[in-house]
């Protein structure tokens, strides 16, 4: 059958076949019933390409007298093929392609020539710029030089698909934009109420730069609702955010975050309703330098206001008992006055001078303390001996008869020996009991001390006027006092008190007050108590020094450094150090490793802190990572050092808590 082109070929071949063999009958039949099924066929075929939802176009190919394709005439189209091509059947069957588009892309002639003479099936996807839409077609050939096409339109497709491809290429700019940025980035939902009140909100997407500046990680975070991972969280940023989410307007703020102890500057906006989306930027060293500069402004301010106040002061103070020692001078030189009345002069010429004396004292003090030059020596002390003298001293300057002085000592037996700088000990009590003289016009004034724990603790009471709340910050400060119509305070320096208070920082000690007005006040202070156990050489005192370390290395390292010129005593654990610190009273400071077996340092430093909240302990760890240095900080130790560090710059710490070589 191959060599008949067509069906009507074939049947035409069979009446002549049929008829010369005079078997004209049964080939009547024959030829009947194959044009019923090729009819059949053919019906069925019409039906189905009619239906179908690709174009469908038979063609016959037309080469040049080389045998190469150059154009094809359409023989027959389907629906799909009008609709999909906008050309009608009436238009295109029987026509060739280049009378329909003239400028029609070569590379269809050639595709459908390929498969017309070939015979092979092929199939291609390709832009018709005549149709301006996108095509798939599959072509096939059951008799050479003609080929059927199947095609279907596709423009939506790929008009689609290349929507997503730029939506995916968007977000993946988007995406490499915020992984890549400094500032953190968080896309949020607000949550809220029946009420329609925002009452919490979701985190649906964070950046690398928020885990970093927040030390929150993703994972953590998102999917849950902030009060999840914050309960605590401060109610204004929910209504902050909420208002941005609900109003879409933008809002820039700093806030301060109490669970990451960190200072944010955050810009927020909605990208659709009931969403927010913020940048924020860790300003924290910026905000603190920011609070620190106002803070010392306020400070400079109110020192100018008082240093005007003293020096104004202090040309009253000055002048006064110049005034006396002049005049009275002037009358010395006077024969008429008598013998008694010179007396008399000499007496206030020397009271006088005393007393300037005080003040320049006061100031030379002062000064040597702000500039961290005055400095302590610890030799023994007899503590009881020391307050007889002060008593018996002040029993004789006290002028005013209506007040009586009294001493209560912790140890009443005549000898109680303590390691301390006995003037500067005497200089701060004697400062405090003036100033109880001073303010007191009747009554009596008590001094004495007790011993607390590993601290001496000493008191000054009056019966006098008396302190108001509001006051009582004042006479702490430099060149500050109350302001009060009594002239009997009237008078002073103002730096009897702020000088005790620097000389009781020397001891590492600290210095409160209570007081109320009318009743009379009492001032304490708490310096550690040194027993004579420490050996004392040349009338220099040897501090000791505990180091917590368990690792043999970084314990020689440190002890090789310090115990020439201190006493060095180790503890392998935190167990053992807080052992140590209980039982031994001359510990003046602390090196504390954190990470240590049995207790580790930070247990071990609140342990001591239950006791004393004085003594220096200074951490020093391996672990530089801001979480630990606060939970350190927070335990009690005054200062972290992050290893590696060097001699010199363990000394420099030591000294700022007054452990001098």
């Amino acid at each position: 059958m191959n060599k008949f082109k067509t069906s009507q070929q074939l049947i035409k071949h069979l009446e002549i076949s049929t008829w010369r063999e005079n078997n004209h009958e049964e080939c009547k039949n024959l030829v009947q019933l194959l044009k019923h099924s090729l009819y059949q066929d053919k019906t069925n075929f019409d039906i189905l390409t009619q239906n179908m939802s690709e174009g469908l176009a038979q063609c016959e190919i037309i080469c040049d007298s080389d045998g190469i394709p150059y154009d094809y005439r359409l023989l027959s189209v389907n629906k799909a093929f009008e609709t999909q091509s906008g050309i009608g059947a009436d238009k295109a069957v029987g026509k060739t392609i280049l009378e329909i588009f003239p400028d029609i892309e070569k590379f269809w002639i050639k595709f459908y020539g390929e498969v017309a003479l070939t015979q092979q099936s092929n199939s291609i996807t390709k832009y018709n710029h005549n149709t301006k839409r996108h095509y798939v077609s599959r072509a096939f050939s059951s008799t050479k030089g003609e080929f059927t096409m199947l095609f279907k339109d596709i423009t939506e497709s790929i008009a689609l698909e290349a929507a997503n491809l730029e939506i995916i290429k968007s977000h993946e700019q988007n995406s490499a934009v915020l992984a890549n940025m400094q500032e953190g980035f968080a896309h949020c939902e607000i949550i809220c109420d029946a009420t329609g009140k925002p009452t919490d909100y979701k985190i649906l997407e964070v950046n690398k730069a928020y885990e970093v500046q927040t030390g929150i990680k993703s994972k953590d975070i998102v999917g849950k609702t902030m009060l999840e991972i914050f309960p605590d969280i401060e109610k204004s940023w929910i209504e902050i955010y909420g208002r941005v989410a609900l109003s879409r307007k933008p809002h820039s703020f700093i806030n301060f975050n109490h669970n990451t102890k960190r200072y944010y500057q955050t810009n927020a906006f909605s990208p659709e309703k009931g969403q927010f989306a913020l940048f924020l930027r860790d300003i924290t060293d910026l905000e603190t330098k920011r609070i620190e500069l106002e803070e010392a402004s306020i400070k400079a301010e109110e020192n100018d206001q008082l240093k005007s106040a003293f020096l104004a002061n202090m040309s009253h103070e000055v002048r006064t008992p110049m005034n006396a020692i002049l005049g009275f001078s002037s009358l010395l030189e006077n024969e008429a006055v008598s013998e008694e009345d010179k007396k008399t002069c000499l007496k206030m010429i020397k009271s006088s001078g005393s007393r300037l004396l005080t003040i320049i004292s006061d100031i030379v003090d002062i000064s040597k303390i702000e500039a961290k030059q005055q400095k302590l020596t610890l030799l023994e002390c007899n503590l009881n001996h020391l307050f007889d003298e002060l008593l018996s001293r002040y029993s004789v300057l006290n002028a005013n008869p209506n007040i009586t002085l009294e001493i209560e000592k912790g140890f009443p037996s005549d000898t109680f020996i303590i390691i301390t700088d006995e003037t500067r000990l005497n200089q701060i009590l004697s400062n405090l009991i003036e100033n109880a003289l001073k303010f007191t016009i009747q009554g009596k004034v008590v001094f004495g001390y007790t011993l607390k724990g590993k601290h001496l603790q000493f008191y000054v009471k009056d019966t006098g006027i008396g302190i108001k709340k509001a006051d009582q910050k004042i006479v702490f400060e430099r060149f500050g006092q109350v302001k009060n119509k009594t002239s009997a305070v009237a008078t002073g320096t103002g730096l009897g008190i702020p000088i005790a208070k620097g000389l009781i920082a020397l001891f590492k000690g600290s210095i409160w007050l209570e007081s109320t007005p009318k009743k009379g006040s009492t001032f304490y202070f708490s310096i550690p108590y040194k027993s004579p156990d420490n050996p004392i050489k040349k009338g220099t005192y040897k501090y000791t020094i505990l180091i917590a370390e368990d690792d043999d290395v970084n314990f020689l390292l440190l002890n090789l450094w310090l115990n020439l010129d201190f006493n060095v005593i180790r503890a392998v654990n935190g167990m053992e150090a807080v052992q140590l610190y209980e039982t031994n009273n001359s510990i003046d400071l602390i090196i504390m490793d954190i990470r240590m077996p049995e207790m580790n340092g930070i247990e071990a430093t609140k342990e001591i802190r239950k006791t004393d909240m004085l003594i220096p302990i200074i951490a020093h760890t391996a672990y530089a990572l801001n979480e630990e240095s606060l939970l350190i900080k927070k335990a009690g130790c005054n200062k972290v050092l992050i290893k590696p560090i060097t001699r010199d710059d363990l000394l420099v710490v030591l000294s700022e808590y007054n452990i001098t070589i």
